[in-house]
């Protein structure tokens, strides 16, 4: 009786260490399928070389609006769903940013902020793309003389190639680079907006301002942003 009871608990341990495995490799095959399903970091070439991007510094006061927006929508959608990132180019040098989609009706659309020598900012919106199928595509382009340029990679999850956000529409309408004539925030620096105008259009007489939690809640089903700044390098 003795050995049949030994043995029944020794059982009684093997399953119980066999439910954990499973357990456990049914909860991690679950998260790593929906992490495929996550819009990963673009990767970054300059000149036809990866180069590899460091975690944008965020901790002073000056960026404490930019701060507060992402940490918002960080908790409200999930950890890292805002990541800013950072890294070097010099003027002359070609970059590309190759970025996929990990799931079938996605799209990806790239805003840029360029800020040139003489401090005037311009935001545009350079590329964006449907994803019919899973797959990469990449925008390139041919650094000009800047002071900064920021790059906003914004992945949303769409029903079809003709259902774009309001931002996509505004900027497909014709091209445009509107100038940044300045940020706004309020007294905690907790809010972030755009002081902009379109010089192309002659109808446009006077700046308006544009808020950057409202910019990102018209966006449609979104998965991932990323803000990539370039900053100026040095000489080689």
């Amino acid at each position: 009786m003795r050995y049949r009871e030994y043995f029944m608990k020794k059982d009684r341990l093997l399953i119980a260490l066999c439910m954990g495995v499973l357990t456990a490799f049914l909860f991690f095959t679950r998260a790593a399928v929906a992490e495929e399903k996550v819009p990963q970091l673009p990767r970054f070439y300059v000149n036809g070389k990866p180069v590899s991007l460091t975690v944008q510094d965020l901790s002073g006061l000056g960026t404490r609006p930019l701060r507060v927006l992402i940490q918002r929508n960080n908790k409200a959608r999930g950890d890292e769903w805002i990541r800013a990132h950072a890294m070097g180019a010099r003027e002359g040098d070609t970059v590309r940013v190759a970025f996929t989609a990990p799931m079938p009706g996605m799209r990806a659309t790239i805003y840029k902020i360029h800020r040139e020598e003489g401090g005037l900012r311009y935001l545009s919106m350079p590329s964006t793309v449907y994803f019919k199928e899973a797959g990469e595509q990449s925008y390139q382009e041919k650094i000009q003389p800047f002071r900064e340029e920021i790059f906003i990679i914004v992945f949303e999850k769409t029903g079809s190639a003709d259902e774009k956000d309001v931002n996509v529409r505004y900027f497909e309408e014709r091209v445009r680079n509107l100038v940044i004539g300045s940020y706004k925030t309020n007294l905690l620096l907790t809010s972030l907006k755009f002081r902009m105008k379109d010089f192309a259009d002659d109808q446009a007489r006077d700046f308006y301002e544009r808020d950057a939690q409202l910019l990102i809640d018209r966006l449609i089903d979104p998965r991932r942003i990323f803000l990539v700044r370039v900053w100026k390098a040095g000489k080689a």
